[in-house]
């Protein structure tokens, strides 16, 4: 139960971070995981530094333009297969299949996190129309 407040709480300071500071921590701990050299560590930093910025600045222009959902996704995606083609001039073929596994258990992870979470709230949502519902036996 403490949990939740906790990862809340880092998750909101990670979210204070600035685009360098998150691709320094997202880039060591690549290297701890993938034994990557400084080198590459440098060159994954950049490429993250550049992802961040593009999607900050693709997202401003999005909500001023006023793109529709269709072009938005279009953009993410090409961002993505633009960014897993650069990971794998950087990486060697055995890194960039690890590196593809741990991006396929995130995405699973996530998956069920969002459908544990969605499921709570519908349960919590639930049990309160229920509530409401029910008239008090209290004479």
């Amino acid at each position: 139960m403490l949990m939740a407040p906790m990862a809340m709480m880092a998750e909101l300071q990670y979210q204070k971070m600035n685009p360098e500071q998150r691709a320094v921590l997202q880039a060591k701990t690549l290297r701890l995981h993938m034994d990557l050299t400084s080198a590459q560590e440098e060159k994954v930093k950049t490429l993250l530094v550049g992802q961040m910025e593009a999607k900050k600045s693709h997202r401003e222009n999005a909500k001023a333009e006023n793109l529709s959902d269709y072009e938005r996704k279009l953009h993410q995606l090409d961002q993505k297969l633009a960014f897993k083609a650069a990971m794998k001039n950087i990486l060697t073929e055995a890194q960039y299949e690890n590196w593809n596994q741990i991006q396929t258990r995130k995405k699973r992870m996530a998956f069920h996190r969002s459908k544990k979470r969605n499921g709570k709230n519908k349960d919590v949502k639930n049990q309160r129309h229920k509530n409401q519902r029910q008239p008090s036996n209290r004479g």
